[in-house]
């Protein structure tokens, strides 16, 4: 894929790693907003929720962590107030106590190119780091970093056995015990499972030749999303924890790459597709957990010719959300019917890496800048 190929510090603005309370067992890797029950989950478009959804508007936190030049690459938020922002470019972690009004660097390490971040509980989390090898920039080879200090202070992982891996993008939160991480881009394929006590990591790059997303229910289920050694947009389903992995999808277009996977709902889940070369534009959605995933457009820009690199996407349920681009001068888009039609929304600019749905109520989105919106229902 040409445009993956090209210096390697320019993929940084295109990877990364939802919250719940306390213990997020909701956030199985996909940005989930919690449900209640089955009458909380809110599918109708015309109910009251949808429309008050549709009539919020995000807004860019004027003390948010920002970038002048690409993106920062995930949030994750521990309850409505409390939250992590992961900052590659300012080699940082922000965290804010007030619902992102204001934020204070948690930690800042130069070399660390902090990718993704991920708690257990209030006090209990991990940070991923994009790894050593592909920019001098990013000289750190240890890829996970833990905290049990809600933040205060953090240490490098060394409790992982199996191969080594490169760099973490993505973490998939399963509980308060277990945890799954992912990486990276470019290379090398792994996946990290934590079960309370220590790391486990296997090899899949004889599958995914990148591995960038991850939607995990179980320790040992989960959908793995990236490349293929095809060099197309691929999604993997494994029950065993990454040992062993069955196809479940790949992209129509080649060069491209999967790079955000999110379900609303058990069933209902979307993967934005990083077309960087050629177009038509394009994201996969499943309505049976994952099992099958079906192909379907996303708006031309300029002409079927022109790709669109997707990069975040994220429902509130599983008819509404939003798809954004890592190229700043191409617009996010919302839908409010489950991807059938997409407009743009002129109160979220690009790029966005990662939607966090904390609550029915608060969402937060993260990339070239920091950004909230607020449902009144």
């Amino acid at each position: 894929m040409q445009r993956l190929l090209a210096p390697p510090f320019a993929l940084l603005v295109a990877c990364s790693g939802a919250a719940s309370n306390p213990a997020p067992a909701n956030d199985s890797g996909g940005d989930v907003a919690p449900m209640d029950d089955a009458a909380d989950a809110f599918v109708d478009p015309n109910t009251p929720y949808e429309h008050a959804i549709i009539e919020a508007r995000w807004v860019k936190l004027q003390n948010g962590p920002t970038v002048s030049a690409g993106k920062q690459d995930d949030l994750f938020f521990t309850d409505a107030m409390t939250g992590y922002l992961a900052s590659g470019p300012s080699f940082s972690i922000f965290k804010t106590t007030d619902g992102g009004g204001s934020w204070n660097k948690s930690v800042t390490q130069k070399g660390t190119y902090f990718r993704s971040v991920a708690f257990l509980d209030a006090q209990h989390g991990f940070a991923g780091n994009f790894g050593a090898g592909l920019d001098p920039a990013i000289s750190d080879a240890t890829v996970l970093y833990e905290t049990k200090t809600a933040g205060a202070m953090w240490t490098p992982v060394t409790n992982i056995t199996g191969p080594a891996a490169g760099g973490i993008c993505n973490f998939s939160v399963i509980d308060a015990t277990h945890v799954v991480a992912v990486g990276r881009a470019n290379g090398p394929s792994n996946v990290l499972s934590y079960d309370g006590a220590a790391w486990t990591s296997v090899d899949v790059s004889a599958d995914m030749t990148m591995l960038v997303d991850a939607h995990f229910t179980t320790p040992l289920d989960g959908i793995l999303v990236g490349m293929s050694q095809n060099n197309k947009c691929a999604a993997f389903h494994t029950v065993d924890g990454g040992k062993t992995l069955k196809s479940v999808f790949e992209s129509k277009v080649g060069n491209g790459l999967c790079w955000k996977i999110q379900f609303p709902s058990s069933l209902v889940g979307y993967i934005a597709i990083q077309d960087t070369d050629r177009g038509p534009p394009s994201f996969a959605k499943t309505i049976d957990g994952g099992k099958s995933w079906a192909e379907k457009p996303l708006p031309l820009q300029g002409g079927a010719k022109v790709p669109f690199p997707a990069i975040g996407i994220g429902f509130m349920t599983d008819q509404l959300g939003w798809v954004s681009p890592e190229d700043p001068t191409l617009p996010t888009y919302m839908t409010i019917d489950g991807g059938e039609t997409w407009n743009v929304d002129p109160t979220l600019k690009s790029p966005i890496n990662r939607f966090r749905f904390v609550d029915k109520k608060t969402a937060y989105a993260v990339g070239g800048a920091t950004w909230k919106l607020s449902v009144k229902f």
